[in-house]
């Protein structure tokens, strides 16, 4: 029983340490805004909304495909 307590105390804290892995909303934005510079060519409003969504998902982890339009994912 104490042990099916103790692994219920740390669900929580490893969903926030996985969760914490992701650039928060203005990171991801600075992040994107940059990328939209170098990238200005193959970068519309769609990928740039791709490129939020993935940092805040992923961060470092984002995936970028050197296609036109460029696109973010994350690795599954």
């Amino acid at each position: 029983m104490r042990r099916a307590l103790r692994i219920l105390a740390l669900v929580p804290f490893l969903g926030l340490t996985f969760a914490a892995c992701g650039y928060s909303d203005e990171e991801a934005q600075s992040k994107c805004d940059l990328e939209r510079t170098a990238k200005a060519a193959c970068f519309n409003d769609a990928t740039y909304t791709q490129c939020v969504a993935c940092f805040e998902e992923c961060g470092d982890d984002c995936s970028i495909a050197e296609s036109c339009p460029v696109q973010y994912t994350c690795p599954q």
